[in-house]
């Protein structure tokens, strides 16, 4: 297993004293974090990045887009940005660029009013008074239509991996949620995106996962309970985060059956939870894109 390589460079130490992995209210957070870091060799005193989690979006894309130049790989593109969510973006420009009918007729009146034949202008308004009345019904159905549509921003994903084609756009192949930590509500938007993207897609379902250094098991557990949302959660260094509960079980009466330890081992065995260089390689294995008039060959 390789770790990613700038994990170091994002853990720091709070004010407090406790790394920027843990929950300050948690004892077992601060315990894990510490055993984690000695691991680590994260110096005594580091100060981690001001928003570790804006960091660790960007260390991703940085990482990756090195690795797969052809790709494009971005941060919180919404989801309507590809091939296979572009119906996403139909109604909410729809609501957008909708506008009552009565702004246009009244124009319409107007002109009709500097008519100087009575009879054409009789006639002229009679049929504009229908049309009024039934432009006036449809936009009553647009306005119940609009009042019944959920409010909620459209989906958007932390960093997404995607083909580009000359013709249409683009085909995300990876979305991955980026969490430096967890607490109960960040893992349960993490599932709560990825059944939306399971429920609306039109097409291939893109790899959907998370990547986080939160150490505690009972926090990846939430992600990693096998709803069928999230394929698997990547750790950035899954080898340092074992020696870390290893230590820590070490101190205890019955290590192997001590339940933090053995619902982390349950996990790693089960491949819910994976080690980061699982995501480099599940983005090596999409198929490499020639640049226009490229050389297949040089690819």
């Amino acid at each position: 297993m390789v770790p990613a390589p700038f994990t170091t460079q994002l853990c720091g130490y709070r004010e407090n004293g406790n790394p920027n992995t843990s929950d300050n209210n948690d004892r077992q957070s601060k315990d894990i974090g510490h055993a984690l870091f000695r691991i680590l060799d994260v110096p005594e005193g580091q100060v981690g990045p001001t928003d570790a989690g804006a960091a660790l979006e960007e260390a991703v894309r940085g990482h990756l887009a090195s690795i797969r130049p052809d790709l494009e790989i971005q941060r919180s593109r919404p989801a309507f940005h590809f091939e296979q969510y572009a119906h996403m973006s139909v109604f909410p420009t729809f609501r957008r660029s909708h506008s009552a009918a009565e702004t246009s007729l009244a124009r319409l009146l107007a002109a009709i009013d500097r008519v100087g034949d009575v009879n054409v202008h009789a006639t002229l308004a009679s049929e504009l008074e229908q049309a009024r009345a039934n432009l006036r019904l449809q936009d009553a159905l647009v306005v119940e239509l609009i009042s019944h549509m959920p409010e909620e921003a459209l989906l958007k994903v932390d960093v997404t991996v995607a083909e580009t084609r000359p013709l249409g756009l683009p085909i995300v192949h990876a979305a991955i949620s980026s969490k430096w930590s967890l607490r109960t509500d960040r893992a349960q938007d993490c599932v709560s995106q990825g059944a939306k993207l399971v429920a609306q897609r039109r097409g291939r379902m893109p790899h959907f996962a998370v990547v986080t250094i939160e150490p505690r098991p009972a926090m990846l557990k939430i992600l990693g309970d096998g709803s069928g949302s999230i394929d698997c959660v990547y750790h950035l260094n899954l080898p340092a985060l074992t020696l870390a509960w290893e230590s820590l079980a070490a101190n205890q009466k019955h290590p192997e059956t001590w339940s933090p330890y053995r619902s982390f081992r349950r996990l790693v065995d089960q491949r819910r939870l994976r080690d980061y260089d699982d995501l480099v390689a599940e983005v090596a294995r999409v198929p490499l894109v020639e640049a226009p008039g490229a050389d297949p060959g040089s690819i």
